[in-house]
């Protein structure tokens, strides 16, 4: 399962562009910010498998959100692509092109002020050696996925976290987090949750049920914010995504 970071980011598609288009700094700042804290890093990844070293990648990363804004393509996204996942590397694509193109005119982010992140590249670092340990490794969009749904799934998880929190099941939670994934390495077994936290095998049992309940929702609520039009089966779609993502195939990006 994936760690923590940051917080529950809102990127749906009505809060993103109507903060495109609005002329407050601020408020455009922040839609700026939820965007860079879910697809800074499967960006990143991408531009990391197209053969950009780390810090050429950074750029084109950094400078991609700013170059967003200032063009005013979120006023447009909802029109051009269903999903914040497809626009975002389809736009993502071109940008690299036309920085390219002009031999790095936007280096270092062109002079724009670096948006401060608490990120941890080694995460992407990490799946580029795995990734390469295969025969050929995966292209640049099925790592992109990949990265993509290990974002969704923090966020998702961060979101548990924060309800259970909030609920004072802080702890609990913290405690039997592991025991979400059943095929997690680290999950602690019912008899040692138990324990720790003076319940009984089945009622730990029945907690991690009700947790992973929750977490499927969470997920499904975190998917249905990436999506114009949600409805159920688009959502089943994109979570067909995350989960080829998560194998490391990817999914074709036609379509959304």
């Amino acid at each position: 399962m994936v760690g923590r970071q940051g917080g529950f980011p809102t990127t749906e598609w009505t809060a993103v562009v109507k903060a495109a288009c609005t002329g407050d700094t601020q408020v455009r700042r922040q839609a700026l910010d939820g965007l860079c804290r879910d697809y800074w890093m499967p960006l990143y990844a991408f531009a990391r498998r197209m053969g950009h070293d780390q810090h050429d990648a950074q750029d084109l990363t950094q400078g991609f959100f700013a170059y967003l804004l200032e063009k005013d393509l979120l006023t447009s996204a909802n029109r051009e692509l269903g999903t914040l996942r497809t626009f975002l590397l389809k736009t993502f694509q071109r940008h690299i092109g036309d920085v390219l193109d002009r031999e790095r005119a936007l280096k270092r982010g062109g002079g724009r002020e670096f948006i401060s992140l608490n990120l941890n590249l080694q995460e992407v670092e990490t799946l580029l050696i795995e990734d390469g340990a295969g025969a050929a490794g995966h292209s640049p969009e099925a790592l992109y996925d990949q990265a993509w749904a290990h974002a969704m799934l923090r966020a998702a998880l961060l979101h548990l976290h924060d309800l259970e929190a909030m609920a004072g099941r802080g702890r609990q939670f913290e405690i039997l987090e592991g025991c979400l994934n059943p095929d997690a390495a680290d999950s602690r077994s019912a008899q040692e949750a138990g324990a720790l936290l003076q319940m009984s095998e089945e009622a730990v049992r029945q907690t991690v049920s009700r947790l992973r309940k929750k977490f499927r929702q969470c997920l499904r609520d975190r998917i249905a914010a990436t999506l114009q039009d949600p409805d159920d089966a688009r959502i089943d779609e994109e979570l067909h995504a995350l989960k080829a993502g998560l194998r490391g195939r990817g999914t074709p990006l036609a379509g959304g």
